[in-house]
């Protein structure tokens, strides 16, 4: 799997935020910075296939709310998302971080998405991410229009769990 724009380590890609921390400045500075580090940990993670690695960012009761799978805990989401992949590759990841002080942060990219089976589609997928207090994911909501990519895409991820 891949993540284009960035710096790539050991097959993985570390996305590098354009704004240095300050050791001053206003007391919610460092949540931001942390959120923002947690969302590009997770891109990179995700771009490398990483379950287990994108799991620990989550919360033991962390939940992804997908347009085609709806609402499941974090690992059997990831799992199943593994499992009808081929390859992945984000483009040009943008990371917004609440300025008003809430533990909400989303991120917006291109995503060209290989099935298993070999099939590509390509959309601009939106993640929004709710953290918990001690700063893990406490659940995402992937946010993309299905209505181009559902006839591509049909049952394959139910597909690729059974097989």
């Amino acid at each position: 799997m891949v993540l284009r724009h960035g710096r790539f380590y050991d097959g993985a890609l570390f996305i590098h935020s354009n704004k240095p921390a300050s050791n001053h400045g206003h007391q919610l500075e460092r949540p931001r910075l942390y959120r923002r580090h947690v969302i590009h940990n997770y891109l990179a993670l995700l771009a490398a296939g990483d379950v287990r690695g994108i799991v620990s960012l989550f919360s033991p009761r962390g939940m992804v709310d997908s347009p085609f799978l709806g609402v499941q805990p974090a690992g059997e989401f990831f799992d199943q998302l593994k499992a009808a992949t081929r390859r992945s590759v984000l483009e040009d990841a943008e990371v917004f971080v609440s300025a008003a002080g809430s533990r909400r942060a989303s991120a917006s990219f291109p995503y060209l998405w290989e099935l298993a089976d070999g099939a590509q589609v390509s959309f601009r997928c939106g993640d929004i991410f709710d953290f918990d207090e001690q700063g893990l994911i406490a659940s995402m909501t992937i946010i993309y229009d299905t209505a181009p990519i559902r006839a591509e895409v049909g049952d394959k991820y139910r597909r690729a769990q059974t097989h």
